[in-house]
């Protein structure tokens, strides 16, 4: 099971730029001690992804996808949870979907897929 502060880590290394947007006084996500969830690092990540998706070089988001898949591999679980309600869902039905599903594989991309057809 991956620790928020991991996963924290691992989008950070992804997406270097998204530390400075985490330590930003508008993310909401993180509480007066610094301590977050798992979903609030999604959360936080997927506002983020949002704001900056058409300048996210390619093999960074191929790079989300391989994390995302990691993330799901155990249905039901904090982390697959953290993944689908706190970042898929969050970004699934922005101006990007149709780009970003390119990059989605497994059950990822069966979960983000569900939203193609609502938009």
């Amino acid at each position: 099971m991956m620790a928020p502060d991991e996963l924290l880590a691992r989008l950070v290394g992804l997406f270097p730029d998204f530390g400075d947007h985490w330590e930003g006084p508008d993310n909401d996500e993180r509480e007066d001690d610094g301590s977050f969830t798992l979903h609030g690092a999604f959360a936080e990540f997927s506002v983020y992804f949002s704001e900056r998706y058409e300048e996210l070089p390619p093999q960074r988001l191929q790079g989300l996808s391989w994390l995302l898949l990691e993330c799901m591999a155990e249905p039901d679980s904090d982390l697959d949870d953290a993944a689908t309600t706190g970042f898929l869902e969050n970004v699934a039905m922005e101006r990007f979907h149709a780009d970003f599903e390119r990059y989605l594989i497994g059950r990822p991309l069966e979960f983000y897929a569900q939203w193609s057809d609502l938009g």
